[in-house]
């Protein structure tokens, strides 16, 4: 926790520090956005083909992230953002039926970066980048010789979020984007190490008011 705290006030430091420069109106933007996401983890050792099958679809889910935020002027702004990586699958490993949930939540502030490309077709490219926490949850039913099990375990850790985009404006006040993101972290969990790192391609909106 002291490392996030002390990573926070760096950040936050630093957007100060370039607000000295600023020459746009201030505003509020609003982010919402969505798509496909991957989890970077490795297989678990020891498990069959239908387990790497099963292990392999887990891997793969959905993300959606919402951000909140002030834009100091038109190039340098700070937020506050929630991302979610949730992943779900049936399958078979060393002949143990499993239906397995997980998710990776990441909740932080992040410095953003607006850099015009096209002045003339309104075009952006952004970048995100900030510390915060990252929350792990999975959970396993089981299924052996008729007899079920379940599991539901969480943690949480350190985390860094970063990204970057294009946007578009399509209305007042609105921006399309077409966003990479990419989560980095690590936990241990009953003393195996966990890797969250998910990288996702989507797309949102922004609306600034």
């Amino acid at each position: 926790m002291r490392k996030l705290i002390l990573s926070m006030t760096f950040a936050l430091c630093t957007v100060v520090a370039l607000a000295q420069d600023k020459q746009d109106p201030q505003s509020f933007f609003i982010r919402v956005g969505g798509g496909f996401g991957q989890r970077l983890a490795q297989l678990p050792p020891q498990i069959d083909a239908n387990g790497r099958d099963h292990y392999g679809k887990m891997r793969s889910g959905f993300h959606t992230n919402l951000q909140v935020g002030y834009l100091i002027n038109h190039k340098v702004g700070i937020g506050a953002i929630y991302s979610r990586f949730g992943s779900k699958n049936k399958g078979i490993s060393n002949g143990v039926s499993i239906d397995s949930k997980d998710a990776v939540s990441f909740a932080g502030v992040t410095i953003n970066n607006i850099i015009p490309i096209s002045d003339k077709h309104d075009i952006n490219f952004n970048t995100r980048v900030g510390p915060g926490l990252l929350f792990y949850n999975t959970q396993n039913t089981l299924v052996n010789a008729g007899v079920t099990t379940f599991s539901d375990l969480s943690d949480e850790s350190l985390g860094l979020f970063t990204g970057v985009s294009l946007d578009y404006r399509i209305a007042n006040n609105l921006r399309f984007e077409i966003n990479v993101d990419k989560t980095w972290g690590r936990l241990t969990i009953n003393k195996v190490k966990t890797n969250l790192e998910y990288i996702a391609l989507g797309v949102g909106l922004r609306f600034q008011f």
